[in-house]
């Protein structure tokens, strides 16, 4: 399980190496290292910072990040199966289980099951056919953190 503290590092590291270019792992953590007040050297995290994800985004040009957290609510048995209707991302989407699990589908892959503390990424513009929560009495949250080009939505309608 990955403490509040290190999601928080771990993204904060993640904003740097999206928002600087296709960097490596380890320029990635000494990016994310703090300066010490003199600013003469960084200073050396004690812990590796563990990298959930790394993917390259292609030229997204001037570009709108939006992190926000999703909330599912507990499907009744007799309930819709999917939680929204399908739909594409006019950008591309990293996406963290904070609690509970989902089936999740997104062309071209066929539907996968995450649990809390996975992750998993959405090309822009494939289509999402499926999302909605395994439980019947428990929420579940999901961590959205998504790269769109400057004046177009977050998602529009699939057909």
């Amino acid at each position: 399980m990955i403490t509040r503290r290190e999601l928080n590092a771990t993204l904060g590291a993640s904003l740097v190496a999206l928002l600087s270019g296709a960097v490596s792992p380890a320029r990635a953590e000494a990016d994310a290292s703090a300066q010490n007040a003199t600013g003469d050297k960084p200073l050396r995290n004690p812990r590796p910072i563990p990298i959930l994800m790394q993917q390259s985004i292609g030229d997204v040009g001037d570009a709108v990040v939006t992190m926000l957290i999703l909330n599912i609510p507990a499907r009744p048995s007799a309930g819709p199966h999917s939680a929204f209707p399908m739909h594409k991302h006019s950008g591309p989407v990293f996406a963290y289980m904070l609690e509970g699990s989902v089936e999740n589908q997104v062309d071209p892959d066929g539907p996968k099951t995450y649990k809390t503390g996975d992750s998993w990424y959405e090309p822009a513009m494939h289509v999402h056919r499926l999302l909605h929560n395994l439980s019947e009495t428990q929420p579940a949250k999901i961590l959205v953190f998504e790269v769109t080009p400057k004046g177009k939505p977050l998602a529009q309608p699939a057909k």
